[in-house]
C-alpha cells in the first residue's frame, strides 16, 4: 500500500512542477490560433492535471477499501 501512496504523491506533484516552471513557458511564441505559448501551455496542462489527480485518487481510494475490508473480516 505504501507504494501506491508514493505513486499517487508523484502524480500529484507533477502538475505543480509543470505550473511552477514559469521561466520555461513564459514566452509569447510559438502561437497557436493566436494564443501565445504561455496560455496554451496552461490550457494543455488542465486536462492532464485532471487525469493525473483522478489516477492518484483511485490509487489512494483503492488502498482504503482494501484496508476496510480486512478490518471488517476479523
Amino acid at each position: 500500500m505504501e507504494g501506491k501512496k508514493v505513486v499517487a504523491a508523484i502524480l500529484i506533484i507533477i502538475p505543480f512542477i509543470a505550473y511552477l516552471a514559469l521561466p520555461l513557458y513564459n514566452t509569447e511564441f510559438p502561437e497557436v490560433y493566436g494564443l501565445p505559448f504561455f496560455y496554451w501551455y496552461q490550457i494543455i496542462w488542465l486536462p492532464i492535471s485532471g487525469v493525473l489527480f483522478y489516477i492518484a485518487a483511485v490509487l489512494i481510494d483503492s488502498g482504503h477499501k482494501k484496508v476496510k475490508g480486512r478490518r471488517s473480516s476479523r
